[in-house]
C-alpha cells in the first residue's frame, strides 16, 4: 500500500479530521509554503535523529534550524520520566539509515514517528499555529491538520528545540 494510503486510513480510523493539499512537485519547507501561499513557519520541517541506537522524530517549523542540544535534554527529560537510560549522543539520521529503516523517498517522511514506531518531539512554536502543513510521504501532496487533531493522534512530547535560522 502506498505510504499515503497507508497514512490516511490511519487517520480515519482514528477519525481524525485533514485535508489533502495537492500541489506541484516540491523537495523542501519553503517551497512547500510558497506553492501552497502558506507561512514557512505553518510547514512542518520532519527531522529524524538517532540517540544512541533508537531513532526518534523531531518536527519542528519549516523556518527554524533544530537545536540538536535542546532536542537531547527534551529526549532524555522523557526517558528518564519512562525509567530509561538517558542519550549519550543525538545527531541527525544520515541518508542510509532514513533509507534502511523508514523511506526510500528522501525528504517525503511523514511526521508520524507512531506509524515507524519511533516516538515523536514536537516543537512548541509549530504547534502555536492554528493550521499546520505536514508532509504526506509524496512530494506532490500534503496535509493540513490543525495541532489538536495532529496532538490527539501522534501525541508528540512537546518542547522546545528548534532556534532561528542565520540569515
Amino acid at each position: 500500500m502506498p505510504p499515503l494510503k497507508k497514512l490516511l486510513n490511519k487517520l480515519d480510523e482514528s477519525k481524525i479530521k485533514y485535508k489533502v493539499v495537492e500541489h506541484r512537485k516540491v523537495y523542501t519547507t519553503f517551497d512547500a509554503a510558497q506553492t501552497q501561499k502558506i507561512k514557512p513557519q505553518q510547514v512542518a520541517k520532519t527531522l529524524l535523529v538517532k540517540g544512541d541506537s533508537n531513532f526518534y522524530f523531531a518536527i519542528i517549523p519549516g523556518n527554524r534550524n533544530l537545536d540538536a542540544q535542546k532536542l537531547k535534554a527534551v529526549v532524555n527529560k522523557y526517558l528518564v520520566q519512562q525509567e530509561g537510560e538517558k542519550v549519550k549522543k543525538l545527531s541527525i539520521a544520515n541518508e542510509t539509515q532514513i533509507k534502511r529503516n523508514f523511506t526510500k523517498k528522501m525528504g517525503a517522511l511523514p511526521p508520524f514517528g507512531s506509524l515507524y514506531k519511533c516516538q515523536t518531539f514536537a516543537d512548541k512554536l509549530l504547534l502555536k499555529n492554528s493550521k499546520i502543513n505536514l508532509n504526506a510521504g509524496s512530494f506532490t501532496e500534503s496535509l493540513e491538520i490543525t495541532p489538536a487533531q495532529y496532538k490527539k493522534f501522534e501525541n508528540p512530547i512537546e518542547g522546545s528545540f528548534s532556534k532561528a535560522r542565520k540569515k
